[in-house]
């Protein structure tokens, strides 16, 4: 299965949820990974496949899933055809918003800090996974006149 992997990164909208259980987090991040923008940004996995990736069985999955779209969620959609059924699951529009927001205010934040590290001058040192920092020497102005 295809899918825009690049790490496991749980909005906080998300990780802190009091509505939502640990294993209900991590069904709606990997359904989310797995939405495919040629099936209307749909995922469209089966139980099945839930089942081997979270070593869960196909009935828990059924469950899980359930109680997300009753939580609203996600939605869930099923299309019958003459060749069977096809289920698409996908991220409920407030949820997907709520996650871009974090997303964007995430990517803001590190361009923020990335810019400071470099106005203040300091400088990283990795050293047997441990790391400290030097500051460059650089003449401060006191912006408060109360203080010297």
């Amino acid at each position: 299965m295809n899918r825009a992997f690049k790490g496991v990164w749980i909005p906080k909208e998300i990780w802190l949820s009091k509505e939502l259980s640990l294993q209900e987090k991590v069904f709606i991040i990997e359904i989310e990974s797995l939405e495919n923008p040629d099936e209307q940004d749909c995922c469209y996995a089966g139980n099945k496949y839930f089942a081997d990736f979270f070593g869960l069985s196909e009935s828990r999955v059924s469950e899980i899933i359930k109680t997300l779209v009753h939580k609203k969620m996600i939605t869930r959609k099923v299309i019958r055809t003459q060749n069977g059924s096809k289920r698409y699951l996908k991220i409920s529009h407030y949820l997907k918003a709520a996650i871009a927001h974090s997303h964007s205010l995430a990517v803001r934040t590190s361009q923020i800090q990335d810019s400071r590290s470099g106005e203040t001058g300091s400088i990283i040192i990795h050293s047997n996974n441990t790391s400290s920092f030097k500051k460059k020497k650089s003449k401060m102005i006191n912006a408060n006149p109360r203080k010297k």
